[in-house]
C-alpha cells in the first residue's frame, strides 16, 4: 500500500484509526496504531468520565485530552489524532 502525506507528515500505512469512545481510543490505542505507521487517533467523548478528580465533568474532560495527548506523545513519534465531536457541549473548549 501506498504511503500518503498530511502536510509534511508521511503516514507510511495508509489506516487511520477511527475515534471510539468512551475509554476505547485513547492513548495506548493511538500510539500503538501511530508506531506501525497509521494514524492514531484519541476521541474526547466521555474522557470526563475516565479522569476524575479535576473539577467538573466538563473540565474533567478537557484534562482528559491534555493527559491522553501527554501519554501519547511520550510513546510514539507517530501521527496522533484527536476525534471531538460537534455534537459535544464542550466541543469548542475541547477544541481550544
Amino acid at each position: 500500500m501506498k504511503s500518503f502525506f498530511i502536510g509534511n507528515l508521511e503516514v507510511k500505512l495508509p489506516i487511520v484509526q477511527g475515534g471510539m469512545g468512551v475509554g476505547v481510543s485513547l492513548s495506548g490505542l493511538a500510539s500503538a496504531v501511530a508506531n506501525e505507521g497509521g494514524v492514531g487517533v484519541i476521541s474526547c467523548a466521555g474522557l470526563g468520565l475516565i479522569h476524575k478528580g479535576h473539577g467538573d465533568f466538563l473540565q474533567n474532560c478537557i484534562w482528559g485530552l491534555q493527559e491522553e495527548l501527554r501519554i501519547a506523545r511520550e510513546k510514539t513519534k507517530g501521527i496522533i489524532g484527536v476525534n471531538i465531536m460537534v455534537a459535544l457541549s464542550n466541543f469548542a473548549d475541547m477544541a481550544r
